[in-house]
């Protein structure tokens, strides 16, 4: 009698021992699934174009010598230059065109220049071109 009251007991820890690893389990494939859920959610976001343009505004300030007058027209460029390219290249994602999204992107860079050239004098603008040679632009990994 004495020995089944110990086997029952010991039953009892050892079902409790395993609810307390199941428990565990749950919590940690929980934890798991909402840390894979975040990075994908991160890697879908688009930064804000205002945040961009008051970077990079900011940046050629100090990098070029911009004057305000110059980093205003600078700022406010960026962000309507920013607007027509999302706007463009939404319509190129919808077509599915890889090359002519390639073509069209080189070709708002260009704009951007010409737009970019105006606004900075003669001095800034050879600067302007070495500074966008040392910091080329972050691209995605391909996708496949």
């Amino acid at each position: 009698l004495r020995r089944q009251r110990q086997m029952c007991i010991r039953d009892r820890l050892n079902t409790k021992n395993k609810n307390k690893m199941k428990v565990k389990h749950l919590v940690i494939t929980i934890l798991f699934f909402i840390g894979m859920i975040t990075v994908q959610a991160q890697r879908g976001e688009r930064p804000d174009p205002k945040v961009q343009a008051k970077n990079s505004a900011d940046t050629w300030k100090k990098e070029l010598g911009l004057s305000d007058d110059q980093h205003k027209k600078v700022y406010d460029f960026l962000i309507v230059s920013s607007e027509n390219r999302n706007k463009k290249m939404q319509e190129m994602r919808s077509s599915g065109d890889r090359s002519g999204m390639r073509d069209a992107m080189t070709k708002l860079q260009e704009e951007a220049d010409k737009g970019l050239k105006k606004i900075f004098t003669k001095a800034q603008w050879p600067k302007y071109l070495q500074w966008k040679k040392d910091n080329p632009p972050r691209r995605r990994g391909r996708r496949n």
